[in-house]
């Protein structure tokens, strides 16, 4: 297209658009003035004259991307059969989930039906023409080219960067489509993992690490660090609450305002010790209130299978839910092999998080499960209850290490335009890139092709970053997602929050249940129902039994109930001792204190005869008569 052609064109849409944008902001089915009517039809004329199917192409989509309510995904995957056109009427377009249709308005009406009488075919997607065709960076682009700003303040740090030539993978946020109006804002996250380090993604602008600890060695401070055992956990941690400081904001987390508590777990010999992790959660119990921790994560465990009922690691886990804290745990990668379910994943109570496999792609049609493992465990439960995206996820590359240093310096070569620059640069630095002096007899666009493909091999991203892989990084996807969820409503409680996340899941149909559990998190779709919860009856109380400190609170439900107590190991099992208190029209209410520490069965006793489990926990035993006891865990 000429230069003064595309102008012209670009200013005659940039005008209507201006107008569009106003009658949006009011009510999206207003007809739109003359003067945009005008504007609209001397558009349409301008591509007819110039045969500019291409430009109507993209235009049409920032009409969609602006005016319709359809995430990116849906809008990229339009198909021409999909569209339902009646004459004198709006264009409608069929829901692929169920019968239902969406009515567009009347200008996104206007402009697919100019844009499908260019097309001349009756199937396919519909923002394509010939070898043109729309993906996510080119959206990117054009709403950079024509903003509104409104959007933008919500979408400025969530563009998505996708070129396959450059390496690029798609930001968290975007891949799972997230409400980016919610960041986990006042909302801590603790991880437990092998070391940490203060990368500037959740130290600037402002610092938001609010404690360091080193469970094997309490008095060293090693958190500035760079070691071996730094990477997992700044990986982890960062991939679901970084801001991307480093990258513009693009490589962010889902909750990246969230606050975070990290606890290093690896001993001074380099190894992991049960003990050490049971130590990390018993820390985040007894210091919940005074950092607001609300989740935590657990991207490491056992290497061998145990039942819940006899693995103190599980308890411990069960301990922390019934405190009050959802507890994140990576299900592992094993299951192209053993297939092993191994503490704390094992626990009933934790959200287990398998790994997805999205091909770096929005299609959901291209997606696949990642090696993560699955299956029942010792005690007969399914795992994972969840999957989010195992592959494809951006982490930052831990500075102070040469890795980082020789990322900076390839992405600083592929940039450099200057030949003799390029290539001085290149043979300074020869052996810190592992290069052999061969590579200096190449010409510019040699060499540069085989730093390229050193970038793609090592998979650096953005120069700062790289792509990691593993249920390690689902699970603190996840974690991200119910930080959301909080800061949307404060008063969830982990089942319930266990319960939105895998009743809002996508289920994929290529993929079988005991592989994907619930199936696949839907982030907006969490968010929507936790705040939702705000307003139904019987959600805004702790689950039962809630333990802080040395007091227990125990829930029960029954609107028939005449009377109601707990009896358990801590008061001889009398079925008289301890007695709820009736609250409401169903709710009965006991606040006990429990001085002693460990783990306590019990029942609800129901007027005096019938006993009981407590439904609201998960942690359960076999009671020797065929039922069961409910277990309480005081860490």
């Amino acid at each position: 297209m000429e230069k003064n052609i595309e102008i012209e064109l670009s200013l005659l849409f940039k005008s209507y658009l201006e107008i569009y944008v106003k009658i949006l902001k009011k009510y999206q089915y207003t007809k739109i003035d003359e003067e945009g009517e005008n504007i609209r039809k001397n558009i349409f004329s301008f591509i007819k004259k110039h045969n500019l199917v291409y430009s109507l192409v993209d235009l049409s989509t920032v009409i969609l991307y602006y005016g319709t309510k359809l995430t990116l995904n849906e809008i990229l995957k339009i198909k021409k059969e999909d569209l339902i056109f009646e004459k004198g009427k709006k264009v409608r377009i069929k829901k692929t989930d169920d019968e239902n249709t969406i009515l567009f308005d009347e200008e996104c009406s206007f402009w697919i039906e100019e844009l499908n009488k260019f097309q001349n075919k009756s199937e396919g997607k519909l923002l394509e023409y010939k070898e043109h065709s729309i993906n996510p960076e080119k959206v990117c682009n054009l709403i950079k080219k024509y903003p509104n700003q409104d959007v933008l303040d919500k979408l400025s740090s969530c563009f998505t960067i996708y070129t396959e030539s450059d390496y690029e993978v798609i930001p968290t946020p975007l891949r799972l489509s997230t409400d980016l109006k919610y960041t986990g804002k006042g909302v801590t996250i603790a991880f437990i993992d092998s070391g940490f380090y203060p990368h500037p993604d959740i130290t600037k602008p402002i610092n938001r690490v609010l404690k360091y600890v080193n469970i094997p060695e309490p008095e060293k401070n090693d958190f500035a660090i760079s070691k071996a055992e730094s990477w997992h956990g700044m990986q982890t941690s960062l991939s679901s609450a970084g801001n991307g400081y480093l990258s513009g904001g693009l490589y962010r987390g889902i909750a990246s305002d969230a606050n975070l508590v990290l606890l290093k777990v690896t001993g001074p010999n380099g190894s992991i010790d049960t003990e050490d992790i049971i130590k990390g959660i018993e820390w985040c119990v007894r210091n919940k209130e005074e950092y607001n921790i609300k989740i935590l994560n657990i991207s490491l465990g056992d290497d061998q299978a145990s039942s819940y009922l006899e693995n103190a690691l599980d308890q411990a886990a069960e301990g922390a839910v019934q405190a009050g804290i959802t507890v994140l745990v990576a299900v592992g990668n094993d299951g192209d092999s053993h297939n092993i379910i191994a503490p704390p994943a094992s626990a009933p109570s934790v959200i287990t998080v398998g790994g997805l496999d999205d091909k770096n792609d929005l299609d959901v049609n291209s997606y696949t499960m990642y090696r993560s493992s699955y299956g029942k465990t010792l005690d007969g439960l399914m795992k994972p209850e969840i999957i989010a995206p195992g592959i494809w996820v951006a982490a930052p590359i831990l500075p102070d290490t040469p890795f980082f240093e020789q990322a900076v310096l390839l992405s600083e070569l592929i940039e450099e335009v200057d030949e003799k620059v390029f290539f001085e640069k290149l043979k300074q630095n020869i052996e810190k890139l592992n290069f052999k002096e061969a590579i200096l007899s190449k010409n510019i666009d040699e060499a540069k092709q085989i730093l390229k493909n050193k970038v793609k091999s090592h998979k650096i991203v953005g120069k700062y970053y790289q792509h990691v892989d593993g249920t390690s990084f689902s699970a603190p996807i996840v974690a991200s997602v119910i930080a959301q969820m909080l800061e949307a409503n404060p008063n969830l409680n982990p089942r319930r929050i266990k319960q939105l996340l895998t009743q809002t899941t996508d289920k994929l149909f290529n993929v079988p249940k005991e592989r994907q559990g619930y199936g696949l998190i839907h982030a907006r779709k969490a968010v929507k129902e936790s705040l939702n919860d705000i307003h139904r009856i019987g959600y805004n109380r702790p689950m039962s039994p809630y333990v802080k400190g040395e007091s227990v609170t125990f829930y029960y439900v029954d609107s028939q109930a005449k009377s109601v107590s707990v009896a358990g190991d801590f008061n001889g099992w009398n079925t008289t001792r301890d007695l709820l208190t009736k609250e409401n029209r169903s709710l009965w209410k006991l606040e006990k204190k429990i001085s002693s520490g460990g783990s306590y069965r019990y029942k609800f006793v129901i007027d005096g005869k019938k006993w009981l489990i407590d439904k609201e926990n998960e942690n359960k035993e076999p009671d020797g008569f065929g039922y069961f006891n409910n277990r309480l865990n005081i860490l």
